[in-house]
């Protein structure tokens, strides 16, 4: 599962930027300084003397940063942190006092208070308040990602060593549809991370099988009609697995039409056409062709010929026309590749 994690793994926050700021003071001397002073910064400054507008303002405006005092005539800073938060989620927030106690401190950095500022201060600590903040916002939000990340990668293994567990040969399978999806995809133009996402969904794409008997996977003969539906359940089981992963959903999609037919008689849905996901179609042709050339319980493998001519005569039907045609090329490309290299 080697150069495949560009597809899901979330990419690093970029650094959070701060444009417009609300300042609450009834100092109007502090509100005048910061109104000319911010701007120098790049923020757009709107500051308010009285709690009660600057709230109506919370209320109904986007803001990225709020910087209030605690203590005012109208309004306690800590109501109006209560109402930014409920307005605008998790803005960044500073506060000040000159008298502040170290409780009220304490009560305004649970509240999500990020800074207090202690009055007075100069003005350039205002800006560097809002730069060192956000810096930090930035470092936790990397942290958390790669949390997530770390966790997601080891589900997958997790998930992919079940499918080894559960039958070898599905695990093996998995691997040659990886490498044939990766050179279809890059031949189509896909991009990086759809490319990735592509080879990780052929890596599991059979991932539902965990929920089928091993009776039935390794059974000689032919299926019963309750075998067969158990069968035809694996892409709805697999999709469900998935889903239940965060990050996994677009996966999760992919997996569970990697059955359907471009005629629509396909499973789970009967999708049709371009109704069933690109990637999954893509899936169903390498699918196919693997299936066919590998030695089964029941079967014994096609030549590379007549697998190629069975997949030439589902182009329209079982399969998406132009996937086909791109599939074959590929094929007929490489295995010249590999007559000149044992020339």
């Amino acid at each position: 599962m080697k150069n495949i994690d560009s597809g899901i793994i979330e990419k690093a926050p970029s650094k959070p930027t701060a444009s417009k700021v609300v300042v609450v003071d009834d100092d109007t001397a502090i509100l005048s300084a910061l109104e000319r002073f911010l701007p120098d910064y790049g923020y757009q400054t709107k500051c308010f003397d009285n709690p009660i507008s600057a709230v109506k303002t919370i209320s109904t405006e986007q803001f990225d940063v709020l910087c209030c005092d605690m203590i005012m005539p109208q309004s306690s800073g800590m109501d109006i942190i209560k109402q930014a938060r409920d307005a605008s989620g998790d803005p960044l927030i500073i506060m000040w006092s000159a008298y502040g106690s170290p409780n009220d401190i304490e009560k305004a950095i649970k509240l999500g208070a990020r800074d207090f500022l202690v009055k007075p201060f100069p003005l350039n600590a205002v800006p560097m308040a809002i730069e060192r903040n956000l810096l930090i916002k930035h470092v936790e939000a990397l942290k958390m990602a790669e949390q997530r990340n770390t966790m997601l990668l080891q589900t997958i293994k997790a998930l992919a060593g079940a499918i080894s567990a559960k039958e070898q040969q599905t695990a093996e399978h998995s691997s040659r549809m990886a490498m044939m999806a990766r050179t279809i995809g890059r031949e189509m133009g896909l991009t990086p991370a759809d490319t990735s996402l592509l080879e990780l969904a052929a890596y599991l794409h059979d991932v539902g099988k965990i929920g089928v008997s091993e009776a039935i996977l390794g059974k000689n003969g032919g299926l019963s009609e309750s075998e067969w539906a158990e069968v035809r359940a694996h892409p709805d089981i697999g999709s469900r697995i998935l889903r239940e992963v965060e990050g996994l959903e677009d996966l999760a999609v992919i997996i569970k039409h990697h059955h359907e037919r471009f005629d629509g008689k396909g499973y789970p849905d009967g999708l049709r056409g371009e109704q069933i996901p690109l990637l999954s179609r893509i899936l169903a042709v390498v699918d196919s062709f693997d299936a066919m050339t590998s030695d089964r319980p029941y079967r014994k493998r096609l030549t590379d010929a007549n697998a190629l001519a069975q997949i030439k005569q589902g182009a329209g039907r079982q399969f998406d026309p132009t996937i086909v045609e791109i599939f074959i090329n590929c094929y007929l490309r490489e295995k010249q590749h590999e007559y000149r290299e044992a020339a």
